[in-house]
């Protein structure tokens, strides 16, 4: 009974991770990202705004840095939406189970407070 109590809230938490809404300092941005694969896009493990950061967390072997991403950024209607695409692997050998958070401030790509952020690359859990 316990485990099927234990099993029924793991799949209700697993289903509704889809979208995070995030209240960063006084300033309310929607953060959102498709749980479904986009080809050649790297998977994240999550996104998140931490004041005036953009920050994700990826997989990584020992070395990843932000710098190994090359990040587009596209703007339309009160929406800036995030594409990431790893320019460099990972070739370290120190597997990192929880991954990397990586920090991109918002302010480089022109990002307002308060504004609708999308992040294109799929979610994929650790």
């Amino acid at each position: 009974m316990k485990f099927a109590s234990l099993a029924a809230v793991i799949v209700l938490g697993l289903s509704t991770s889809a979208c995070v809404i995030i209240d960063a300092d006084e300033v309310r941005h929607d953060v959102s990202a498709p749980r479904s694969a986009s080809e050649g896009l790297e998977p994240l493990q999550a996104v998140r705004v931490d004041r005036d950061d953009l920050v994700i967390r990826v997989a990584s072997n020992g070395c990843t840095r932000s710098d190994d991403f090359a990040v587009e950024s596209q703007r339309r209607d009160g929406l800036t939406a995030f594409t990431f695409t790893r320019k460099r692997p990972d070739m370290c050998r120190a597997l990192i189970a929880e991954g990397v958070e990586l920090r991109y401030p918002l302010e480089t790509f022109g990002v307002e407070r308060g504004v609708q952020i999308r992040v294109r690359n799929p979610l994929a859990r650790p």
